[in-house]
């Protein structure tokens, strides 16, 4: 986005006080308080399905997330004098959460589990559009299974093997037994049901929900920017999400996963099927298939030494993360 762009908040009835630079975007200081302007490339139906959500928040008691705006024109989508797509969204100026401040850690969990209570939510009609309905668990792990097989094939056939590809093949088995267990686990689960009763309440979830979104304004109060991948789905996705996230990043020490657990839990008691959910999820090598995807899908001619020193901490990570999920067997 470049300043050009700054053109187009002439199509919206704000009075624009001052702007500055955002990552990626513009912070614009207006009448109607702190706007963001941005560059975006879905579509306004998702946006529109977004703001419903958004709406739904604000009138259950959270007001703090980046509605979208709309211009003069009634639309959600502003084409600035290139035809290039933006929007301008409220925006909240805060202290991105810290990962390692264990505050912090526990301050997004319990905020997490406040806005999956208010996040329910059916259309008029009572028809979920199928567009913004998560991906069958059970399917997206055997499709990720076999991408994983593809890539194992790919590289073994290689003649000259490069570092990532060498450690991929080295621990290929141990992560690959542990994607078939939890492809099996969850054939033969309560998944269905959970997914099945979570689609009839109309259970959202954020969809993206990690540390770049979630801002601390001060009074506690926490602001949870981009819902753009919201969508009806098993709400504790989110809590997995985030805790896998975290539990890289501290080496998956069991004292912090249990009080990020604990903080949501204190807010929205877990049941005992999304346990069981919880555990499959962390289960799968979530971060070994996405390092797989992001060699094979860049072209494989790219030496991805990066890759090869995150496939080095993954593997050093194991036992700690086997030593967690142990806790969380019998919950």
């Amino acid at each position: 986005m470049n300043e050009k762009s700054l053109k187009v908040l002439e199509q919206y009835d704000i009075q624009v006080t001052g702007t500055k630079r955002g990552r990626g975007s513009y912070i614009c200081e207006t009448n109607m308080g702190k706007k963001l302007l941005l560059d975006y490339a879905g579509s306004e139906k998702k946006l529109e399905f977004v703001n419903q959500v958004l709406t739904v928040l604000d009138s259950r008691g959270y007001a703090f997330t980046d509605k979208v705006m709309k211009n003069r024109e009634g639309n959600l989508i502003t084409r600035d004098r290139e035809e290039n797509a933006c929007i301008l969204k409220d925006w909240y100026e805060g202290r991105e959460c810290d990962t390692k401040s264990a505050a912090d850690m526990e301050g997004a969990a319990a905020c997490l589990a406040k806005l999956h209570q208010m996040l329910v939510y059916l259309p008029e009609d009572g028809e979920i559009p199928k567009i913004y309905t998560a991906e069958d668990l059970g399917e997206e792990i055997r499709r990720h299974n076999r991408e994983l097989r593809k890539v194992y094939t790919f590289i073994k056939r290689r003649q000259q093997k490069n570092e990532y590809e060498v450690r991929f093949l080295d621990c290929f088995s141990m992560f690959y037994e542990q994607a078939l267990e939890a492809e099996k686990w969850i054939g033969q689960s309560d998944y269905a049901a959970l997914k099945k009763q979570s689609l009839e309440k109309g259970s959202l979830c954020h969809g993206s929900f990690h540390q770049h979104n979630i801002y601390f304004c001060g009074r506690r109060q926490i602001f949870v920017s981009n819902f753009d991948k919201c969508r009806y789905d098993v709400q504790i996705s989110d809590l997995y999400q985030f805790l896998r996230k975290m539990m890289e990043k501290h080496n998956w020490e069991e004292r912090t996963g249990h009080q990020i657990l604990a903080a949501y839990d204190r807010e929205k008691p877990i049941e005992k099927r999304e346990w069981g959910y919880l555990y499959a999820r962390l289960f799968y090598p979530e971060k070994f298939w996405k390092l797989a995807n992001q060699y094979y899908n860049r072209g494989k001619v790219w030496i991805p030494w990066k890759s090869a020193g995150k496939l080095k901490v993954l593997t050093e990570q194991q036992e700690k993360r086997n030593a967690f999920l142990k806790t969380l067997e019998d919950r």
